[in-house]
This record gives C-alpha cells, structure tokens and sequence, in this order.
C-alpha cells in the first residue's frame, strides 16, 4: 500500500475494524456520527435550560429540563445543519472541521459542568428570595446523572422518527414527487402522533387517573365526621346526603371553626355558620347541584345571614380552610358559604378535560343563587360576594361576561391565584393602565376592582374603592398565574418589565424552553411559603376585611386572626 492511501485525512475520524464475515467494515465513534451543529445547540440549550424561572425546581424536575433542553437544542442545531446544506452554503475546509470537532470535545464537557454549578447557585437565588433554604454543590451532579439519560432518551426518540419518516417516504416515492413524499409523511407521522397521544395515551391515562382519584374521593379523611348542626349539608336534615359529598364536601362540612373558637377570638356569642356543599354523586347536572344548592341554602336559612359567598372550587372539589375559615370569624359565624363540586381529578389534570365542566358549575351555581337573591327585599338581602382560589376562581369567574357585569351582580369578591385562561381577569389584565406591570395591573384607577400580591397593596391607587371592592391576589412569581401556551413562542409582557416580589431578576425568556420551565413551576407552586408562588393562605385574613368589611372589625382583630392561620391553629 502506497504511503499516500496510509496518510488518514485530517478531516476524518478514528475508526474501529470490526470483522464481518470474511471481511471488515468500519466502525466510526458514536461521538463522530452526531451532528455538529446539534451538539452546539444541545450545550447551549443546557445551559439556557437550568437558568432560573419562578420558584425552586427540586433537582428531579431540573434534570428533566435539562435533558429535554439538551435534546430540543440538539434538534434545533440537525435542522440549521439541514437548512445550510439546502441551501448549498459553502462547509469549511477539513482542516478546521477537525479542529473544531477537538474543541468542541473539550469545550463541552467543561461548559456543561459550568452551567450545573451555575445552576446550584441560580437556584439558590430563587430559594433566598422565596424564603427557603439553600442546596448544596451535590445537587449539580444529581441534576446531570438525571438529565443525560433524558437527553439520550429524547434523540433515541428523535431518531425513531426519523426512520419512520424514511420509510415512508421510500415508499410514497414510488408514486409521487419525492417532495410531495416527504411533506406528506411529516402529515402523516403527525396525524398518527396526534392521534396516539389523544386517543390511546391520554384517555388511557384519564381512564387510570379517573379510577385513581374516584376511590379518593369516596374516601373519608380520618378525623372527619358527620356534622349533626343543620346548619351543615351533610347533615340527617340535609338534602345532600353525606355519602355524596365526596372527600373535599365531607372536609369542608365537617371541618371549620366551632362556636367556641369564633367567640374566643370575638369576645362575644358568635352564630353557627353555615356551609352547603353539593357534590357530584349529589345530582347528575351542574344545574341541577346548583338548584339542590339554592334548596339548602333555603332550608338553613343562608338568606338571612348578613353574608353569603358563593365559591368555586379546584379539581378536586377542595375550598382552602384558610379562607373559608377567616371569613367565618370575621363576621362570627353570622355567614353562609355555598360551593359545588364538578371534577375529582387534581386542578392540572381537571384543566386538560374538566375545564368546561368547572365553567358550567360556576355559571350555574351564581345564576341560580343570584336569581333567589334578586327576589328578596333589598333592605333584606344578605352581601353576596363571589371567591375562587386557582382553578376554583376560574369556575367563579366563569359566571360574569365582563367586568361590569361582575361589579354590577356582586356586592364583593376574591379571585386568588387565577389560571392565565381566567376571564374576565384576562379582559382586565389587557385593559390595565399604560406603565402599570403585568403582575399589579391598575384598571379604571382602582374604582371597584384592584391586583394585589400581598394585601397591603390594596390601598393602591389611593382614592376611593367601591363598593363593590373586588380584590384579585396574584404574586409575581405564581407559575398558575403565568403560565400559558403562547410561552412556547412570545415573551410574556410580565418577563419584559421589571420583577415584582418574589421574582429574580435573573430570568430570562426562552421559547419552548421558558414554556417548560414554568409548567414544571405549577407542581411546586404550593410547597413554598405562604405570600409565595401559588400559596395564598395567610394574605386571606387582610384581603376578607378589605373586601366584606365585616362590622367592628379592626387592624388588629386581622392581625390576631393572621397570626392564629399562621400557627395552623384552625382546621
């Protein structure tokens, strides 16, 4: 063999002999046969990936990110590599591929360990700012031993449809353009994706879930028995029998302060309070629990309370304690909540297939309460006001066509923590004041309806406030609130301006990268400190006040109060 066909090109890789038969084949890397480009791309998603977003991400879920970073990275830098070759741009000579693959080797590895220590401290900037304490350097190793069999997972993925787009291609170019053939398999493979993941993965894994959380909800939480108070649905005189409550009916009536708990904290005899609860083995219709509902309220005499909240609630049926709870001491008992049930299933699976189930109920339950409360004397109706926390408050919301017609049919409301699909808080956010920030918008200078991440924020803008007041509570860094699809594609205007409380300065926007990170955001959105993320409860004390103004009630009956949700002190 000539000296010359010895000499390897400096453009080629090393290759391994592998016998097969009675000759060989060469083997080349797995390094060398990825695409250059893709692993340009793979590292610099990585990194963009395990920058901030709203809240600590536990390293399970940042490993996650990373790897499906990596792996969208890697696919970005295949098709700018594809796109290039299409379009026939000159390639650079073997001599600086060569050395461009050498550093890339060496570059990588150090970039990646870069961004992981990175990572820790972009993590504990987020966990300070929330109020929690700092990980140690571990969590990098822990977050890339998790995010590189995700990666490789994704382009083993990747490439499996890639074969299946070749194949067939191959065979549609027997009788159509191989153009057309290739723009018809990517519409094929699409449909048939499509109609995977819809028609057997995701009913199949509602169906489990259904199942799943069906049981829970025929459970009873240990602790909680049949209420005997009329006052309670649930109760032997009750239209709603207590086996048709569900888990989060039967915890909402038979939890919640007792006469002597209200009287310790007013100083005076307090008033049983009343609950009602309609839950889904009640009645086979959303209107037909609402009617039911509207009968209980009749039969406990809820109409002649001094006030009556109409509440929606989550997936599961849930109504926060810490709200219902401060809105019975405030006003000692002398008050009636009413709330229906529509799904069983946690809020993030309700919203992919019970959304129009948690409208209907909302609708239903105030136009029915409404329409009896309209019939009453005016001198003689009790302050009907509407609450709703995350995908309850959408349900709540639900029932009112625009902000007027919310100020003009209630007395009063809160909407905590609303899913970015809420309206009208979305007619409103829109409609905000110029130069006002998305998390704070300022509607109509505060007349009848304010934003607010903690209370306080209610007295802005000065000037008067209703009645009726209207409180939305929403923090900077509430991933309920922000999250939305068209994160996939555009900057939010909340990334644009300057971070409210609780939001580090730090984040920065990524399309489907930005969109990921703060969907993982949502399942961490309550294990934070209360007046963060998707945790409301401690702000509820203030914001009743602000809303119902209860009579005789002072700054420090709320502080008081505050201070008795804070010690977990009420069920």
């Amino acid at each position: 063999m000539s000296s010359a066909s010895k000499k390897r090109h400096p453009a080629a890789s090393p290759v391994v002999a592998e016998p097969v038969g009675d000759g060989h084949r060469e083997r080349r890397p797995f390094w060398s046969r990825l695409n250059y480009l893709g692993l340009v791309g793979a590292v610099l998603a990585f990194g963009a990936s395990i920058t901030p977003s709203l809240l600590p991400r536990p390293w399970l879920f940042e490993g996650v990110i990373a790897g499906l970073g990596a792996a969208i990275g890697y696919g970005l830098g295949v098709l700018i590599s594809w796109l290039l070759r299409g379009l026939h741009a000159p390639e650079p000579g073997p001599t600086l591929k060569h050395r461009a693959w050498i550093g890339l080797r060496i570059l990588a590895p150090i970039l990646a360990v870069y961004w992981l220590l990175l990572g820790v401290g972009w993590q504990n900037e987020v966990r300070t700012l929330v109020g929690m304490p700092d990980e140690g350097l571990l969590t990098a190793f822990v977050v890339g031993v998790v995010a590189v069999p995700v990666a490789l997972g994704a382009l083993l993925f990747g490439r499996m449809l890639r074969v299946c787009n070749g194949w067939i291609v191959r065979r549609l170019s027997r009788v159509i353009p191989p153009l057309v053939a290739g723009a018809l398999a990517i519409v094929i493979l699409g449909v048939v994706g499509y109609g995977l993941v819809t028609g057997i993965v995701f009913t199949g894994f509602v169906a489990i879930m259904n199942n799943l959380y069906a049981s829970t909800n025929a459970s009873t939480v240990a602790g909680v028995t049949q209420p005997t108070s009329p006052e309670r649905s649930g109760s032997p005189p009750s239209f709603a029998a207590w086996s048709t409550l569900g888990m989060e009916g039967r915890n909402f009536v038979g939890r919640g302060p007792s006469g002597q708990q209200l009287a310790d904290l007013s100083g005076r005899a307090s008033t049983p309070p009343i609950r009602v609860y309609i839950g889904l083995d009640t009645a086979p219709t959303a209107a037909e629990r609402a009617a039911l509902a509207v009968k209980e309220l009749q039969r406990t005499g809820a109409f002649d309370r001094k006030v009556l909240v109409v509440a929606g609630t989550t997936g599961t049926g849930w109504l926060e304690p810490q709200s219902t709870d401060s809105l019975e001491y405030e006003w000692n008992g002398d008050s009636a909540i009413v709330g229906i049930q529509y799904s069983y299933l946690p809020s993030w699976i309700s919203t992919l297939v019970d959304v129009d189930k948690a409208s209907a109920a909302g609708t239903e339950l105030f136009d029915a309460v409404y329409a009896t409360w309209t019939t009453l004397p005016e001198g003689k109706r009790p302050k009907l006001l509407v609450y709703g926390l995350s995908l309850g408050s959408f349900s709540a919301q639900s029932a009112f066509a625009s902000p007027a017609d919310l100020t003009t049919r209630t007395q009063g409301a809160i909407f905590a923590g609303s899913p970015n699909f809420s309206q009208p808080w979305g007619v409103i956010a829109e409609a905000r004041k110029a130069g006002s920030p998305q998390w704070k918008p300022v509607y109509d200078g505060g007349a009848t309806i304010r934003f607010a991440g903690t209370p306080t924020d209610l007295d802005s803008p000065s000037g008067s406030w209703g009645p009726p007041r209207v409180a939305y509570l929403q923090h900077a860094n509430d991933p309920v609130v922000w999250w939305s699809p068209a994160l996939l594609v555009q900057k939010p205007d909340w990334l644009s301006e300057p971070p409210g409380p609780g939001r580090t300065p730090t984040m920065r926007y990524y399309p489907v990268l930005t969109f990921l990170q703060v969907t993982v955001d949502q399942f961490v959105g309550v294990d934070v400190p209360s007046g963060q993320g998707h945790n409301y409860g401690t702000s509820m004390p203030a914001t009743w006040a602000a809303v119902s103004r209860p009579p005789s009630w002072t700054d420090a009956d709320t502080q008081r109060l505050t201070t008795l949700i804070e010690s977990f002190a009420i069920e």
